[in-house]
């Protein structure tokens, strides 16, 4: 099942693991402190590898805002790890010079 459909689905809303990672939390973000009575609570993966199957341990209770700056800062790292691209063929064409000094005693 794909993340996203998952996220979505009942099994997602009423899963044991979910629950317990925010039980475990006190119902609070665990980066913030915010409690869910102001800002809605997620339960952020720490690991895909067991999703849809997943532990209290997979989980980590975050609040909305928080869970979108964790994955914002895991994007960025992901990406300062990929190898900038490389130049392979590059061609360069002549310009015509701005101005052409045989003409330059014409001028006067």
């Amino acid at each position: 099942m794909r993340h996203r459909q998952y996220i979505a689905s009942d099994a997602w809303l009423t899963s044991p693991a979910r629950f317990e990672a925010l039980r475990s939390a006190g119902f609070r973000c665990r980066l913030c402190n915010a409690p869910s009575s102001e800002i809605p609570l997620q339960a952020h993966h720490r690991t895909y590898e067991n999703l849809g199957a997943e532990s209290p341990d997979d989980l980590t209770a975050l609040c909305r805002d928080c869970h979108h700056d964790v994955h914002n800062f895991l994007r960025a790292r992901l990406f300062a790890k990929l190898e900038p691209p490389t130049v392979v063929d590059v061609v360069i064409h002549a310009r015509a010079p701005l101005f052409d000094a045989s003409f330059a005693g014409e001028a006067a």
